[in-house]
C-alpha cells in the first residue's frame, strides 16, 4: 500500500499540472505514450499464451491510429483502423512461425489497437473538444472522479468486503467495494462540478456520474478478464503497486466513448 500512494502521490500531481498549464498536444502526447506502453503491455501479454503476436508492427498501428484520430477527428480514426485491419494480417506473413499462430497472433494485434485506439481516441476528443477553454475542466472532473471512485471501492473493499462480486476474475473486488466506489462516484462529481464545470447542468454531471459508476469498474473488469486468461497478475511492473500502465488506464479509456457519446448527444460538446 505504501509504494502504491507513493507512486501514486508523484504521478498524479505531475499529470494534473500537464493538463492545467500546458497545452493541449503535451496532454494528448503523454495519454498517446501511456496507451501506446499500455498496449506493448497487452500484447506481450497474449504473446505469453503462445500466440504468434507481432508486437512492434501492432504499437505502431496503435500510436498512428491516435495520431490520426486526434488530427483528423472520426474519419481520421476510421481510416487507420481499417487499414490496420488489412496491413496487421498482410505482415503476419513474415511472422517466423507462420502460419502456425498466424490468426491469433493477428486477432490479438487488432483488439490492441481497435479496442485502445478507439478508446484512447475518445478520451483524447474528450480534451480537445468541450467547447471554450472547458476542455480542461472537463478532462479533470473526468479522471478526479475515477481516481477517487477507485480509490474509494479500493478502501471500503479493504475495510469491510465480504462479499465477492466476480470471483472468478477479480477475486479481491466485493459488492461492498463497489458500493463505496458508486458513492464516492456521485460525492465526487457534486462537489467538483461546483470547482470545475459550474456551467455543466446537474442533470448531465449526475448522468455522467452514472455512467463512470457503471464504466470505470466494468473497464476494470475487461482488463482482469484478460489477466485471468493470460495468468498473469499484473500488465507489467512499471508502476510499483500499481503493475503495468494497462492495469492504470484500463477505466480511464474504458468509460471516455460512453461519456463522450452521452455529451454529444445531450449536445453539450461537439
Amino acid at each position: 500500500m505504501a509504494a502504491r500512494e507513493a507512486v501514486a502521490g508523484v504521478l498524479a500531481p505531475l499529470l494534473l499540472a500537464a493538463i492545467i498549464w500546458l497545452p493541449p498536444w503535451v496532454f494528448l502526447s503523454v495519454l498517446g505514450a501511456a496507451v501506446t506502453a499500455a498496449g506493448w503491455e497487452l500484447l506481450t501479454m497474449a504473446r505469453g499464451t503462445g500466440a504468434a503476436v507481432l508486437r512492434a508492427p501492432a504499437v505502431l498501428a496503435l500510436a498512428a491510429t491516435l495520431a490520426a484520430a486526434w488530427l483528423a477527428g472520426p474519419v481520421g480514426l476510421l481510416v487507420a483502423l481499417v487499414t490496420a485491419a488489412v496491413l496487421l494480417p498482410t505482415l503476419q506473413l513474415g511472422h517466423p512461425e507462420r502460419p502456425s499462430g498466424g490468426l491469433t497472433g493477428a486477432a490479438a494485434a487488432l483488439f490492441a489497437v481497435v479496442y485502445l485506439g478507439a478508446t484512447g481516441a475518445c478520451l483524447g476528443w474528450l480534451r480537445t473538444w468541450a467547447p471554450g477553454g472547458a476542455g480542461v475542466r472537463l478532462i479533470l472532473l473526468y479522471l478526479l472522479v475515477i481516481w477517487i471512485g477507485d480509490s474509494g471501492a479500493y478502501y471500503v473493499g479493504k475495510s469491510i468486503g465480504r462479499h465477492r462480486m466476480s470471483p472468478r476474475i477479480s477475486p479481491k473486488k466485493t459488492w461492498e467495494g463497489l458500493a463505496g466506489g458508486v458513492a464516492a462516484t456521485f460525492l465526487a462529481a457534486a462537489v467538483l462540478k461546483a470547482w470545475f464545470l459550474p456551467e455543466l447542468p446537474w442533470i448531465h454531471t449526475m448522468a455522467v456520474a452514472a455512467i463512470l459508476a457503471v464504466a470505470a469498474p466494468v473497464g476494470d473488469l475487461v482488463e482482469s478478464q484478460i489477466k485471468r486468461d493470460t495468468g498473469v497478475k499484473d500488465s507489467s511492473g512499471l508502476l510499483p503497486g500499481h503493475g503495468g500502465l494497462l492495469d492504470r488506464t484500463d477505466s480511464l479509456v474504458y468509460a471516455a466513448p460512453p461519456v463522450l457519446g452521452y455529451l454529444l448527444l445531450v449536445g453539450w460538446i461537439g
